[in-house]
Formats: C-alpha cells, structure tokens, sequence
C-alpha cells in the first residue's frame, strides 16, 4: 500500500462527524489500512468508532456492536471485500448511514476506494467531493402457513435452491399475484440491479446497470429451452411456492452469507426493501469503466 499522502493532514471542514469502521472479519491483512485509516479521518477531525470485526487488529482501542455503528455514526467506511461491504449494508440500510467502501478484496464492484494510491479519495469524499447512488436491496420472507418464519435482508441477491443436494426442484413463480411459470430447475435466482454483476452473471443472466429500477429472475439450469431470465418492475413482489413433493428440504440464501431452511409448501416473497442502500464512491468514479476493468473487456 502506497504511504498516506499529506491530503490526509490537512484540516477541512467535513461532512461528517462520526465514522464507523468495519474490516473483513477475522483478516490481519486488512490492519494497516485500517491503521492508516484510522489516522487520515481523526486528522480531519472526524470521530472513530471501530465495530467489533476490527477486534484485535488496534490493541487498546474498543470496539462495539455494528448495532451501535448504526445509532451512533453519521457515515460508514468499509475496508475489504464485496463480501464484507454486502454484510454492512444488510446491517445499516434502514438508518440511511452512507457507506464507502475500500477494497481489499479482489473484484471489487462495489468498494472501489483503492488504498494502493493513498487516500485521497478518502479525504475527498468525506470532505463531499462524491457521487452519492441509492441503491435498491432484497426483503425476503419465509412463509408457511400465511405465517412468517424466517426473513433477510439481500443486497445482491436471494438464491433458493434444493438443500444438500445437487437436484431438479420444482416451483411456481407468481409475480404481483399472478402465476408466471412453473419451473423444474436447479434453483431460482432473484437479483438486484447491483447483484446482477454476482451469482446471477455466472449463471447467464444479463448485467443491469445499478440505478435501474428492475429486479432479475432467473431459473438456475431450467430443464426447458423456453425458460429465460426476466427482469421485472423493482416494484413487484415476487413469490416462489415450493411444491415438490420429492423435495422435502429447500435452502433460501441471501448474498451467499445467510442460509434459511425452507420444505415442502413454504411460499418465499421476495421485493425490494422501502430503503435503499446509500453508497459514497470518488468523483472519478464511472460504473462502465469498471465493468471495462473487472471484467477484462480490453
């Protein structure tokens, strides 16, 4: 990592007051930037807070819940991966809390803050030198018997799928309470503009620039020619009712990080949550580009 350049040192007036400070759970590798962090934010007159994940990696400094990051933090700066920006979003979306994130991980479509040039893009952005996007996130709910037994939170994407097993399950797919499709498939795959860039992008579907108003579904290896992705209104509300009688256990995955077991019966609603996910990125940044750089396009 590239040392922290003197824009850190110098005093401005910011626009926010109180940063919260989330890493990759459990990665020593993640200590210096975090400590150069750490350092550029305080010198610009912004209070720390450091979430639990960072437990460790800053002897003698305490750490809180990422409960608390939400109520008591006016903005969020997460260093890792996608993955660990996915799991703060989930955790801060309906405290409206804008997040940057800086990446340490390897893709990178979403913390596209780069350390490696120091962190001037830091100081800019705190400093209100951004583009602020509002992105949309997944609500999803378990339901059996009319009754809700499980719920998450998506940013990318909700997967369900056969648990266990590599199996053909099958399942109706009822948008805006009109039965669309029934499918025999792998799974189903229902993604965010944002998530249509993950699993979704493996599996075939189309890449959904992030502020579009849409929701992809998309069957997981459809035993039929006919069977296509859809993307629908982000305003639907999409339902998948699981009822083959051979498939007694069924698997929801949100983000590929919470798992919630689902049988036989279980109708799961998926749409979009009411708030969005606020994310801060450098004035430079340009949503193409990146897609041109991450996915090798020349």
């Amino acid at each position: 990592m590239a040392p922290v350049t003197l824009a850190c040192y110098f005093t401005a007036m910011t626009n926010f007051s109180r940063a919260g400070l989330l890493v990759k759970f459990n990665d020593e590798s993640v200590a210096n930037t975090l400590a150069d962090v750490v350092g550029c934010l305080e010198h610009l007159g912004i209070e720390v807070v450091l979430e639990n994940s960072t437990r460790g990696l800053m002897p003698g400094r305490p750490t809180v819940p990422v409960a608390e990051i939400a109520e008591l933090c006016d903005l969020a700066v997460v260093i890792g991966g996608d993955g660990t920006l996915l799991s703060a979003a989930r955790s801060l979306v309906d405290h409206q809390i804008p997040i940057v994130g800086i990446n340490r991980g390897r893709l990178g479509f979403l913390v596209d803050v780069s350390p490696d040039r120091g962190l001037d893009q830091l100081v800019q952005i705190v400093n209100g030198q951004h583009i602020e996007e509002n992105r949309a996130l997944l609500q999803t709910r378990i339901l059996r018997d009319g009754e809700c037994i499980a719920s998450s939170y998506a940013f990318n994407d909700t997967v369900i799928r056969v648990r266990d097993l590599l199996q053909i399950m099958d399942f109706d797919v009822i948008i805006d309470d009109v039965l669309v499709t029934h499918q025999r498939a792998d799974g189903l795959i229902i993604a965010t503009p944002s998530g249509s860039t993950a699993y979704s992008l493996s599996n075939g579907g189309p890449i959904v620039g992030p502020t579009i108003d849409a929701l992809v579904v998309q069957p997981i290896c459809p035993h039929t020619l006919t069977s296509r992705p859809l993307m629908v209104d982000a305003n639907s509300t999409v339902r998948v009712h699981l009822w083959d009688d051979d498939v007694a256990r069924a698997q929801v995955v949100c983000d590929g990080q919470i798992y919630m077991d689902a049988m036989l019966g279980d109708m799961i609603e998926i749409k979009r949550n009411v708030n969005r996910v606020r994310l801060l990125h450098p004035e430079t940044y340009d949503y193409h580009r990146i897609l041109r750089e991450k996915l090798n396009w020349g």
